[in-house]
């Protein structure tokens, strides 16, 4: 069965919305700001309003079901890695000081892994199944990968994938604390690089069989044709160095799909040392042709909702035929085919690559629709 995407949906530091999003990076745009709290955090990618994580996720869910009615089937896969925290954290941080330690469990529901999935499910009133994913930085690739079965392994006629996160004080800390956060703001491929910058957003993908979007005179804007998942228990914050683990993925992902056919590369390029080398040698082994960027030297590293936003990124490039510059590579890697400009490219397929702490990595491979 050949699942169509036919609607997507984005929020991010450069848009309210998935075509602003993507204009903005086919114009070359950072949104990368100084960080409201300073004290060294690096560049943050942050969206006006400050917005909690269900939120954004509900925002970019409403945009993918744009004119889609039938919620009675519709199943609902979610992914993040810090729900509501940042909801919890000024309460924490004042009963912290008054010295009481009460009622805690009060503060745990905002925290609960699930509770985007839920709270979209319910202002959409999708009736079909809800699951929530949280792989770390592979999180909203593994939400799009386990809603493109959905239509094939339940009776759910379609499903929403999203990923969402917003930005708390636990992860801003949390990465500082590990020296990941360039305090000049991250450089993904660069020989330069030192580090990534946090972001914060969303992004949503409506997937349906083929057959049924056709009947119902949806226009697809692509096919999510292939998902591979693949974990290779290296470290717990460190990738395996040869890759193979995620050339596993990738390979899943392709099926029976030539490489040598895939045009662009939607990369995981955070902007660590380690990520970028590994990543950069594996793409260059198995795509030595195709266009390579990355979106977090202008976005951040949205954490759970970086594959989510990333193959919304994937989806239009094929759909447009335009593959978006990579930016914040000053000094470009070797081995690495990155495009420093926007390109109008006819593209047959793209893949999107994310890679994560705990050895996930999770890949999938957008199409043409003819």
């Amino acid at each position: 069965m050949r699942i169509a995407v036919t609607g997507i949906g984005a929020v991010t530091a450069l848009g309210a919305d998935a075509a602003s999003t993507f204009a903005a990076l086919c114009a070359g745009r950072s949104g990368l700001a100084p960080h409201p709290d300073g004290e060294g955090r690096g560049p943050l990618g942050a969206v006006s309003g400050a917005p909690t994580t269900s939120e954004l996720a509900l925002r970019a869910a409403r945009e993918a079901l744009a004119g889609f009615e039938d919620r009675d089937g519709l199943a609902v896969v979610g992914a993040t890695t810090a729900a509501d925290m940042a909801l919890a954290e000024p309460a924490w941080r004042r009963r912290a000081r008054e010295g009481r330690v009460d009622d805690a469990e009060h503060f745990v529901w905002s925290q609960l892994l699930d509770r985007p999935a839920r709270r979209v499910a319910r202002a959409l009133g999708a009736r079909g199944p809800r699951l929530s994913a949280s792989t770390a930085c592979t999180s909203g690739t593994v939400a799009v990968g386990l809603a493109r079965a959905r239509p094939a392994r339940s009776r759910s006629r379609a499903a929403l994938a999203f990923g969402a996160d917003a930005r708390c004080a636990t992860t801003v800390h949390g990465f500082g604390s590990l020296g990941l956060v360039d305090p000049d703001g991250a450089r993904p491929f660069s020989e330069d690089r030192r580090g990534l910058s946090i972001g914060e957003g969303a992004g949503a993908l409506l997937l349906e069989p083929l057959d049924a979007a056709l009947a119902r005179g949806a226009r697809p804007l692509a096919l999510l044709d292939g998902y591979g998942n693949a974990a290779d228990a290296w470290r717990l914050t460190a990738p395996d160095p040869e890759g193979r683990q995620a050339e596993r993925a990738l390979r899943a992902a392709l099926g029976d799909r030539d490489p040598a056919t895939v045009g662009y590369v939607n990369a995981h390029g955070t902007g660590t040392p380690l990520n970028d080398a590994v990543e950069a040698k594996l793409l260059g082994r198995l795509f030595p042709r195709a266009r390579v960027s990355g979106i977090k030297g202008a976005l951040g590293h949205t954490l759970g909702a970086a594959g989510a936003v990333e193959a919304v990124v994937t989806v239009l490039a094929v759909a447009e035929g335009r593959v978006p510059p990579h930016v914040g590579a000053a000094r470009p890697m070797p081995g690495v085919n990155l495009a420093t400009r926007v390109e109008d490219v006819d593209l047959e397929a793209a893949v999107s690559l994310n890679l994560a702490f705990g050895g996930h990595n999770a890949a999938i491979l957008v199409s043409r629709w003819r």
